[in-house]
C-alpha cells in the first residue's frame, strides 16, 4: 500500500465539521438524539466527542469556512509529501494559518478541495483528550468510523484520493470504496449533480446497537433514510438517519478487515441487492438509490 513506503500517508479520519443552519438545534440532535459527547464552543463552532479525540464532529454557522473533513496524516514529512503530490496534480493546496490550526485542535494542517469542491484538512496531531468519553446518551458509540462523499468530478477525485495513498477496495457500480487501513473502507465516493457531505459513520459496539438505535429513532420521530442494512461488499452493517440540513448521520458495525490481503477491487452492479443485501432501501436520497429500468427510483 502507498507506494511501497514503510509507513503510510494518511492514517485516519478524524473530524467533520459542518456548516449547519441552526447551530443550537443542531447541536441538541448531535447530543440528546444521536449521543455524541459536547465538548467545547469556540469561535463559533460547538464541538462533540465520539472516541478519545477531543472532538470529531464541530457545527457551525453557515460560513465559508465553516465545512470540512479532517484526514490525519502521519507527520509532517508525509504532510509535505502530499501537498507536492496534490499540487503536481494541479490540486489547490494552502498552510493553514495558526488560528485554522487552533480552530481544528491541530498542530499543522493543509487545506486543499477534491476535484468537486470538497473541504479537506490534512492534519498532523489531532488533539486527543485525556477523560474518558461519556455520551449523555447510551446509543453504543466507541469511535468515528468513516465518511462518504459525493463527487461531481469522479476519475479526479480518484486521482485526488490517489495522490493520499487511499486505494479502491470494490466498486458497486461507481460508487468506490476507498481504503487507507486494514478495514474495507473509511472513505466511500458517491457519483452525485453537487458535492458535498453525503454521511458521517459512528461504530458502535455491536448489531444490538444497531438495532436499539432504529427504535430509538423511530420513537424520536427521526426519519431513518436506510436501514438497518448491510453492504455485500464491506459486510459492515449500518442505519442511516437524516440529521441536520440533510446531512446523513450512521451507526454502522461489523466491517470486513483486509489488511495484507491482496487482490483486484471487485465489481458489483449496482443494483438494491449490492447496496443492501438485507432488502433495505432508500427511497429519498439519490446516490444511495439503484437505479431502475435505466432510471433513479
Amino acid at each position: 500500500m502507498n507506494n511501497g513506503r514503510a509507513i503510510p500517508l494518511i492514517t485516519s479520519v478524524c473530524y467533520v465539521r459542518l456548516a449547519v443552519s441552526e447551530p443550537g438545534a443542531s447541536a441538541r440532535f448531535m447530543s440528546d438524539i444521536f449521543g455524541l459527547q459536547r465538548v467545547a464552543d469556540q469561535d463559533g463552532e460547538i464541538a462533540f466527542r465520539s472516541d478519545d479525540r477531543f472532538r470529531t464532529v464541530s457545527v457551525g454557522g453557515n460560513s465559508a469556512d465553516g465545512a470540512s473533513v479532517g484526514i490525519e496524516v502521519w507527520n509532517d514529512t508525509a504532510l509535505e509529501e502530499i501537498g507536492r503530490h496534490l499540487h503536481e496534480n494541479g490540486f489547490p493546496v494552502q498552510e493553514a494559518s495558526a488560528s485554522d490550526c487552533q480552530r481544528r485542535y491541530v498542530q499543522s494542517a493543509l487545506l486543499t478541495e477534491d476535484a468537486s469542491g470538497n473541504r479537506i484538512d490534512l492534519v498532523v496531531r489531532p488533539t486527543r483528550s485525556g477523560r474518558r468519553y461519556f455520551p449523555p446518551r447510551d446509543a453504543g458509540i466507541v469511535g468515528f468510523h468513516g465518511v462518504g462523499l459525493r463527487t461531481t468530478n469522479h476519475a479526479r477525485d480518484l486521482a485526488f484520493w490517489r495522490a493520499l495513498g487511499a486505494e479502491v477496495s470494490d466498486w458497486v457500480g461507481d460508487i468506490a470504496y476507498l481504503r487507507i487501513d486494514g478495514l474495507h473502507h473509511r472513505i466511500a465516493l458517491y457519483p452525485s449533480q453537487r458535492n458535498g457531505l453525503l454521511y458521517a459513520a459512528f461504530e458502535v459496539e455491536a448489531l444490538d446497537q444497531i438495532m436499539q438505535n432504529s427504535y430509538f429513532m423511530q420513537e424520536s420521530q427521526i426519519r431513518i433514510v436506510q436501514g438497518p442494512g448491510r453492504e455485500p461488499a464491506s459486510r459492515q452493517m449500518f442505519l442511516h438517519v437524516e440529521g441536520p440540513d440533510g446531512t446523513i448521520f450512521s451507526y454502522v458495525n461489523g466491517m470486513a478487515e483486509i489488511d495484507g490481503k491482496k487482490r483486484p477491487a471487485r465489481q458489483f452492479p449496482l443494483t438494491a441487492n449490492s447496496l443492501c443485501d438485507w432488502g433495505s432501501e432508500s427511497k429519498d436520497v439519490p446516490e444511495l438509490r439503484a437505479p431502475m429500468n435505466g432510471r433513479t427510483i
